[in-house]
């Protein structure tokens, strides 16, 4: 379990108890990790319905209603990107917006198998560990490494 693991169960489990101040924990901790994922997920483009940041303002209070799910798993992250990509699945149908970047990395991007795509997203984008996004995604870590490099050669050769 990692750090932040142990944090957001230990804070779970009071906050299910009924501690307020544990709630509070439970949302400030991931908001960081939540709103760049709304951010790259929804995007910041005039196209979008909904702003990124009202999206994750939503995912958090989804995981907020999924507090007793949160205390008793063994990886509340991964129990919290799973509410969170729900919510921007929810919010903008299936089809969720790639970042405000220039339109051949964009397209690039959307030319990627699903795995590969949130393998980079999560560990680039978002700046998770090789650990942290084995974990959300269910992946070994020496998968997650090998699609990363395959990816990125892939990504290289095609944009030079």
């Amino acid at each position: 379990m990692s750090v932040l693991d142990e944090e957001l169960h230990s804070a779970a489990t009071a906050a299910a108890a009924g501690d307020r101040e544990a709630v509070e924990r439970v949302m400030t901790t991931p908001w960081p990790q939540v709103v760049r994922y709304c951010r790259t997920r929804v995007g910041n483009s005039t196209q979008v319905t909904r702003p990124a940041d009202e999206v994750a303002h939503e995912a958090l209070l989804a995981v907020a209603r999924e507090l007793p799910a949160l205390a008793r798993s063994d990886h509340p992250v991964r129990e919290v990107y799973r509410v969170v990509s729900r919510t921007v699945a929810d919010a903008h149908g299936s089809a969720v917006g790639s970042p405000d970047s220039p339109a051949e990395v964009a397209v690039l991007l959307r030319h990627l198998d699903a795995t590969a795509r949130e393998i980079v997203l999560l560990r680039v984008i978002d700046g998770l560990s090789v650990h942290d996004t084995a974990g959300l995604l269910g992946l070994p870590v020496g998968r997650v490494l090998v699609v990363q490099h395959e990816t990125l050669r892939t990504l290289r050769a095609k944009v030079a």
